[in-house]
């Protein structure tokens, strides 16, 4: 089976990219290299992964991309259709949706569509809902998202989903790492409790609510003086969220890492004793399931997560954390001060979130689920 991938991007960090690096990956084991040819709209820059990655081809670095580079996308996306005839053309957005369609009838092929959250409950354009409407098939990485496309109507069948996966042998529980530590400022984990989030520190991603995680923290501090708050990543945020730690009083409490390197980031959570990520949901907010609790999990940690979006689909049966609402602050700081107070309550629901990942999110999982996708087809 031959399949062309169409994607906006698979070199930065964000969570599309590292799904469309995974999806890429399973269809390639499961057809070969040579039949599955890759197109990214944008190309790596500086902030890019740094684990290079492989497509036929990709467009400049900037992350904004130009009119000319979008031409040039689609121009080449059509070329590959119609000369290479793919047997099915698969695209990992929703905006790329009526070229999607227009690629599929050139080459016969059948068409399939990533969604993943806030691209489809967040101002989907009129042309882009009926082209959604025209593929085949639909894939989202929540039964969240899979409902929302069902109960709006935005397909006549109801997604397959196939969650995210987690690389299991490299996040991993293990030792802390005293370089590692000591590179990004992490607190002592013999004198500590460290609570930690991870992800884009931007505004345009304000509904993670980094800013609601700082004020939990610091309704817990004077009962808690041994925790601590790692927020790791970078983004234009950042400066709003320092100002905000030292408005509550615990800016000597709160580590801002900076960037991390993706070879650093299983020693960054095994760092962490709780792992946090509570977002909200709303037009241009919200997640499908995001990469980061799991990962987290993989390591070993507890999460705590939101219940507005897919979010909520990472804790399993409470077994490896809980899930609370982004509009209570006490239902979030109950969770995390259980935590913090009760070490074996972390030890167990920590071995808990090993287990939840190699159950559930798992790449083999990921692949096996592709697998039985592309038979179906």
């Amino acid at each position: 089976m031959r399949i062309l991938f169409l994607t906006p991007g698979c070199f930065d960090k964000g969570g599309i990219s590292r799904y469309s690096r995974y999806q890429i990956e399973a269809l390639r084991e499961i057809c070969g290299a040579d039949n599955v040819r890759a197109l990214s709209l944008l190309g790596p820059d500086e902030n890019s992964l740094e684990t290079p990655f492989s497509v036929l081809a990709h467009g400049p670095a900037n992350r904004h991309a130009s009119i000319m580079s979008r031409l040039q996308f689609a121009t080449r996306a059509l070329y590959e259709a119609l000369t290479w005839r793919p047997d099915v053309v698969w695209s990992a957005h929703v905006n790329f949706t009526p070229l999607l369609n227009l690629a599929g009838r050139l080459a016969g092929a059948r068409t399939l569509l990533n969604v993943y959250g806030l691209e489809i409950w967040s101002g989907l354009t009129a042309p882009r809902r009926r082209a959604m409407a025209r593929v085949h098939r639909v894939l989202a990485d929540c039964h969240f998202t899979a409902r929302h496309v069902r109960d709006e109507g935005l397909h006549h069948s109801l997604p397959t989903v196939v969650w995210d996966p987690v690389d299991l042998r490299t996040f991993a529980p293990g030792p802390a790492d005293p370089a590692v530590a000591a590179r990004y400022g992490l607190p002592d984990p013999d004198r500590h409790t460290v609570v930690m989030s991870l992800g884009r520190l931007a505004r345009a991603a304000a509904h993670k609510g980094f800013d609601r995680l700082i004020a939990t923290v610091a309704r817990l501090a004077p009962a808690h003086p041994d925790l601590r708050l790692v927020i790791a990543g970078r983004g234009d945020d950042r400066p709003r969220l320092e100002a905000l730690a030292a408005e509550h009083g615990i800016a000597d409490r709160v580590i801002f890492t900076g960037p991390v390197d993706e070879a650093d980031l299983p020693a960054i959570y095994r760092a962490a004793d709780v792992f946090s990520l509570v977002s909200d949901r709303g037009h241009g907010r919200g997640e499908g399931i995001p990469l980061t609790p799991l990962e987290a999990m993989a390591c070993g940690a507890p999460i705590i997560v939101g219940d507005e979006d897919g979010s909520q689909e990472a804790v399993v049966a409470g077994r490896n954390g809980f899930v609370v609402s982004p509009r209570d602050p006490g239902s979030h700081a109950e969770a995390l001060g259980r935590l913090a107070r009760d070490p074996s309550l972390r030890a167990r629901m920590g071995g808990e979130a090993r287990k939840v990942a190699e159950e559930f999110f798992s790449y083999g999982r990921f692949v096996s689920e592709h697998r039985a996708l592309l038979g179906s087809l």
